[in-house]
């Protein structure tokens, strides 16, 4: 019996893994942060991002050990609009997510162009930015 179970929490724990990847990989725009080389082509990114329009869905993940957590500043019409709000992870493989269903500050609107500027993170300082802009029309 015990056997069976450990067998049914295990394929659990799987579809969840799965959920979880599988929403970043269906996401409507992805975004990376630069890399400690300068954004060379053939290099690893120091972080991924993704913004699901519906729902507002805005994920970072840090994908480098290297002391840098990873930083999206989320602002109205493009980069350098008014914020709405900023947020950071960090440590290889540990990923941070906001959605409109948090609240009023993480709804977007709707039909309104979102900038996003997304960087490697370290002592309140930022560095190899990349700054993307996307119509939020979901």
């Amino acid at each position: 019996m015990k056997l069976g179970r450990i067998a049914g929490v295990a394929a659990a724990s799987a579809a969840l893994v799965l959920t979880v990847v599988n929403s970043a990989v269906a996401a409507d725009h992805t975004m990376h942060t630069g890399d400690a080389w300068g954004n060379v082509p053939g290099v690893d990114w120091s972080g991924t991002g993704y913004f699901n329009e519906y729902g507002d869905v805005v994920t970072i993940c840090d994908k480098d050990a290297d002391g840098y957590a990873v930083r999206m500043d989320v602002r109205l019409n493009d980069t350098s609009g008014p914020r709405e709000y900023a947020f950071s992870v960090g440590g290889e493989g540990n990923c941070a997510t906001k959605k409109a269903s948090m609240g009023s500050t993480y709804n977007l609107p709707e039909g309104k162009y979102i900038g996003f500027r997304f960087c490697r993170w370290k002592n309140d300082a930022e560095s190899e930015c990349n700054g993307y802009r996307f119509l939020n029309d979901h």
